[in-house]
């Protein structure tokens, strides 16, 4: 078995594990592959099997393979098809080496519930707009059996003659400290970083029966959304991303944990966003650099370079945002909930593209998934098939209800009463000197002090870009896009988008405001956000998208 990302062993029995320089994944990513790694190699096998290492840079994993092989007298390569274009580019090119030897070659399931390649969603409305969940979901059920249990592990194996000889995994240097220009080894931060995570199979089971029969999965309906209870969602996604986790055994974890299904269906249908995400990227392979609604690529972005390093660094003058970026660097990880506050934040109000954050995720969240990330900072930079169709504020903290959060993350302000927490601006001097807080020296100014009118901007550079692109401007107003069958249709798209064919603002039907307004999501004025905006940001719906985590 040619074991990549997927690595459990309880599912797969190898006589050689090879593990490709991983050099398409971030430094956080990498770190985590090299603890999961180290993990694997001590996990014990059923007898007649073993694993061992091997250096493979992408452009030679097949002549590695071709070796090992011949080496084993293996007679066929097992491994976990990759849903990546990259790593679809390297199977091509292993498959036609094997093959040309004699040596079966299966690319097996085991990432997901359903293949993208088996599903088809046909264009035009179905339910639900092309590509989004409802549709989806209807289209797997269509596209053959549903998924099946995990198979139980076998008692023995037979071995091979004789095993390779196997590599020192410390050789790999799957997570090299960065090295600088001057030929010094810069800072390595993943030290602090991974003392957070148990990295093994063992870990990730345990995990998933302490969320699931533990009163995680009950209470996950009321409590996903707060940021300050660590317990309110899993953190099961990294264990997910590096197969240390099968999907299947989750799915079955929670269809046979006997709760109401009011109680589990948001929790139940994370599983179905991350195979959604997939399906997106085998259709658009280039989604993780290129807008899906291709005249997207004509937006006009803010290219401030100080505010995007602010934001990276949690310096922005906004706690709930700052904290959440703090906590990402400090930690691989973000809170599902906090993630949109920091996207929404990025694109809304400093007006910067989504790709700058996909890449940042991407390089520094331990479960950074090429699909998902890449999807959900598409629908949150509008440019996706299914944008965002709210707006979350930066300064109401409603997923930090208790202030914890925030305290823990910027202990600066950890002094201040929680009313006055998470927009420290509107506290009485005498608040924030008793509280040790002198903004603007203890902590920054907010880079950005009018956010309705930086919205505007934002708003205002996208409605041109559409304006421009009329071609692509259905008679409801709506974004069309071209699927690679050659097929237009119409995806989803926020009201205050959508416009008229001589290019204006488009009224919402019947004289309302209509779903995809912005009314009340974020404040006006300096103002908290009240109405149903601000209840939205501590009850998410079961159709809002998250970004990159789905746990």
């Amino acid at each position: 078995a040619w074991l990549r990302e997927a690595l459990r062993l309880r599912e797969h029995y190898s006589s050689r594990l090879v593990l490709r320089a991983p050099s398409g994944g971030g430094d956080a990513s990498d770190e985590y592959l090299a603890a999961a790694a180290a993990a694997s190699s001590k996990v014990a096998v059923p007898r007649g099997a073993d694993c061992a290492a091997a250096e493979a840079e992408a452009v030679t994993t097949a002549a590695e393979l071709l070796r090992l092989a011949d080496e084993s007298s293996a007679r066929a390569v097992y491994w976990h098809r990759s849903y990546e274009p990259e790593g679809q580019r390297v199977e091509a090119v292993v498959r036609e080496a094997l093959r040309g030897r004699g040596i079966a070659c299966v690319a097996m399931a085991g990432a997901l519930l359903y293949e993208p390649a088996a599903v088809h969603c046909p264009a035009g409305w179905q339910g639900g707009h092309w590509g989004t969940l409802m549709p989806f979901l209807r289209a797997c059920e269509r596209s053959g059996p549903p998924p099946t249990r995990p198979t139980e592990r076998p008692v023995a194996m037979q071995p091979p003659c004789a095993w390779p000889a196997s590599g020192a995994l410390e050789d790999l240097r799957l997570a090299a400290p960065p090295v600088l220009s001057g030929g010094s080894v810069g800072r390595d931060w993943s030290a602090a970083m991974m003392a957070g995570w148990e990295v093994s199979e063992a870990a990730a089971a345990r995990a998933m029966a302490d969320f699931v029969g533990g009163g995680g999965l009950a209470g996950y309906e009321a409590r996903r959304s707060r940021a300050d209870e660590p317990s309110a969602v899993s953190r099961l996604s990294a264990f997910l991303r590096f197969g240390q986790l099968s999907p299947r055994a989750l799915h079955f974890a929670v269809r046979d944990a006997g709760l109401p299904r009011e109680q589990v269906k948001t929790f139940a249908r994370r599983l179905h966003w991350r195979d959604l995400a997939s399906f997106h990227l085998s259709v658009f392979p280039e989604m993780p650099w290129r807008p899906i609604r291709a005249h997207y690529a004509s937006h006009e972005w803010s290219g401030d370079a100080s505010a995007l390093r602010a934001w990276q660094r949690g310096n922005t003058g906004f706690p709930m945002v700052d904290a959440g970026m703090r906590c990402l660097y400090a930690t691989g990880w973000m809170h599902q909930s906090v993630r949109m506050v920091v996207a929404s934040f990025l694109i809304e109000y400093l007006g910067i593209s989504w790709v700058d954050g996909a890449r940042w995720f991407h390089d520094t969240l331990v479960d950074a998934d090429l699909a998902i990330n890449s999807m959900m900072w598409q629908n949150a930079g509008r440019s996706g098939i299914d944008q965002w169709n709210f707006v979350l504020s930066p300064e109401t903290g409603s997923q930090d209800p208790s202030g914890g959060y925030v305290r823990k993350w910027v202990p600066e302000l950890a002094g201040l009463p929680t009313k006055h927490l998470h927009a420290p601006w509107k506290a009485p001097a005498a608040t924030l000197s008793a509280a040790g807080v002198e903004l603007g020296a203890t902590y920054p100014h907010r880079i950005v002090p009018d956010l309705p009118a930086a919205r505007r901007i934002t708003v205002a550079a996208l409605l041109r870009m559409r304006a421009s692109s009329l071609d692509f401007n259905d008679a409801g107003g709506y974004d069309l896009i071209t699927l690679p069958t050659g097929e237009t249709t119409r995806v989803f798209t926020k009201q205050e988008f959508r416009l008229t064919a001589s290019g204006l603002p488009k009224p919402p039907p019947n004289g309302s405001r209509g779903r995809g307004s912005a009314r009340s999501r974020h404040t006006s004025g300096g103002g908290r956000a009240s109405g149903r905006g601000a209840q939205l940001q501590g009850k998410v719906s079961t159709g809002q998208k998250k970004i990159s985590s789905f746990f």
